[in-house]
């Protein structure tokens, strides 16, 4: 990633290669998995800083977990300074905006523990798309990718009945997803909270600000 950080915010992204490569990946159908996240966590925060897409969890995460996300950005090399960096991460926020737009499909990953995927629909927003896209991105597209659309990725007669319940409205606003409430996996309904606590999450996420 250190290159990537180094060099990104000079490509052309309407220039040759990227052009053509983008109108073969649009015309084949070949899907993406940006894990933008995990660009922004190594390039946008400074050493020790903790990054976005954690951020809503700050005092409710065990103190070796929180301490291990508090690892920041890469380590700047000679000659590059941390707004390089992160003008590299918007150079690749909007590749995905330009992948989007050219019709390639998005599939969302994180490559993380599962806390990040929110962020990484968030980004997903942030390059242009709408909240009911970026959902789509880690519900229906995702099904879609591996043939199960019969059987889960959307609400329908006759698919599995596995979805939580949020307080908020993810469809103006995708971070209300975090506000989870309810789950329903394999028909039995699960209290948020209670899985929280499980797993050693002592509280709700807040929204950052």
């Amino acid at each position: 990633m250190m290159d990537p950080g180094v060099y990104a915010k000079d490509v052309d992204l309407g220039a040759e290669p990227m052009k053509s490569l983008i109108a073969t990946m649009a015309a084949k159908h070949i899907t993406v998995d940006p894990t933008l996240v995990v660009v922004e966590s190594l390039l946008v925060p400074d050493n020790g800083d903790l990054s976005p897409a954690y951020a809503s969890y700050v005092g409710t995460l065990p103190p070796a977990v929180e301490r291990n996300f508090r690892d920041g950005g890469l380590a700047l090399p000679p000659g590059s300074t941390r707004a390089d960096f992160r003008a590299s991460f918007a150079k690749m926020q909007a590749l995905v905006e330009t992948l989007h737009k050219a019709g390639v499909p998005i599939v969302a990953g994180t490559d993380g523990s599962g806390l990040e995927l929110v962020r990484e629909l968030e980004l997903y927003v942030g390059a242009g798309f709408t909240p009911a896209e970026a959902l789509a991105s880690a519900t229906i597209g995702p099904a879609r990718l591996v043939g199960a659309d019969g059987r889960t990725g959307s609400i329908a007669v006759g698919k599995a009945a596995d979805f939580d319940l949020v307080e908020g409205d993810q469809a103006t606003n995708i971070g209300d997803l975090r506000h989870t409430r309810t789950v329903m996996m394999d028909g039995k309904l699960m209290d948020a909270d209670t899985l929280r606590a499980a797993s050693g999450i002592e509280g709700r996420p807040v929204d950052a600000d």
